[in-house]
């Protein structure tokens, strides 16, 4: 009998995805050598791939998001520095405290409900120059917003963030992990996010369907002492040649699939937006966030995968479904009549 695991539609995130039977042979096919020795061609052109698309001198390719956002912080900031960032921010609800326990941070949080810094509690919150407080060392933004609901970062902000944070001397890191769904959802090129940062990590293993990895861009100084980072947080794979490819496939071929997955997203939000009982977040991208009227999060979701839909409870009131390539039509219209079928007993 099939377990639950193999007939349900999983919408708790797109880091589920799996590999296409094309990606996998391209993975199979990749040249490999040692990476840590920078001597694995097929890393090596990756990395020159995303810094000419991102604009930056250089790139580095690491298992994960989080080390890549950690190493950045660590090659930014001196220990005892603070870190500016969102309250909703992945990189400070979701990596386990990393930019204090390893990169020694302290933590200053401004709103960013609206998907970007709120740049007036900001400058607010900013300590003067004065040698016994703790001074800023970095600003993180996330583009696009998860918790927020995937909403797009908007360049405006960002440019005039940018502007603030040069006449402080601080340089600004873009979480950018699903930085592609921005850049499809508004047919912008990277560069028009990433000219305004100081390093960016983007994310191959989410929308984009590759199994592992994400790669972190930034100036050829920056990438330098990050490739010593990495090493020190245990990220120095050998022969990553096939993971890579697989990267390099998902960036050449599925990036345009990404707008299929924001358009399932409209039509899911067009279709139970009016439910009484809830309240979405119009989405931007390919995450739709809605919050129940009672905090029933837990509950339904554990209904909705006993009907075959795999969801995430963000919050005891919060469900998240997040669209990617391994769903389909069916799935979607799954997801509009169970969740109708929740609420009629509402």
């Amino acid at each position: 009998m099939a377990t639950l695991e193999e007939t349900a539609f999983d919408f708790r995130s797109d880091t589920v995805t799996l590999p296409t039977q094309a990606m996998r042979a391209a993975m199979a096919e990749a040249e490999m050598g040692d990476d840590v020795y920078g001597e694995d061609p097929s890393v090596n052109a990756l990395q020159d791939h995303i810094a000419s698309l991102t604009g930056m001198e250089a790139a580095l390719f690491f298992p994960t998001g989080s080390m890549a956002n950690l190493a950045a912080l660590m090659c930014h900031t001196q220990p005892g520095s603070m870190m500016f960032t969102g309250f909703l921010s992945h990189i400070k609800r979701y990596e386990l405290g990393g930019y204090a326990r390893i990169a020694g941070l302290s933590l200053t949080d401004i709103d960013d409900q609206q998907g970007f810094l709120n740049l007036e509690q900001l400058q607010e919150r900013w300590s003067p120059d004065i040698y016994y407080m703790t001074q800023a060392g970095i600003v993180c933004v996330e583009n696009t917003h998860n918790i927020g609901g995937g909403l797009v970062y908007p360049v405006q902000e960002l440019i005039d963030l940018r502007r603030f944070t040069r006449e402080k001397k601080v340089p600004i890191h873009m979480d950018g992990a699903r930085l592609w769904h921005a850049a499809v959802a508004q047919d912008r090129p990277l560069t028009d996010w990433t000219r305004h940062v100081d390093s960016v990590m983007m994310s191959v293993s989410k929308g984009l369907g590759a199994p592992v990895g994400s790669v972190l861009a930034a100036s050829q100084a920056t990438v330098d002492q990050a490739r010593i980072q990495r090493k020190l947080l245990g990220g120095g794979m050998r022969q990553a040649g096939m993971l890579a490819a697989g990267a390099r496939y998902a960036v050449d071929n599925h990036l345009p699939l990404l707008e299929r997955d924001h358009t399932r997203c409209r039509e899911v939000y067009g279709a139970i937006k009016n439910l009484f009982w809830l309240k979405a977040v119009e989405p931007q991208t390919n995450i739709l966030i809605f919050k129940t009227e009672k905090p029933e999060a837990v509950a339904m979701t554990q209904w909705l995968a006993e009907q075959g839909l795999r969801c995430l409870p963000l919050a005891a009131d919060r469900v998240r479904l997040v669209f990617h390539l391994n769903l389909s039509d069916e799935a979607c219209e799954r997801a509009i009549d169970k969740i109708k079928e929740w609420g009629r007993d509402r």
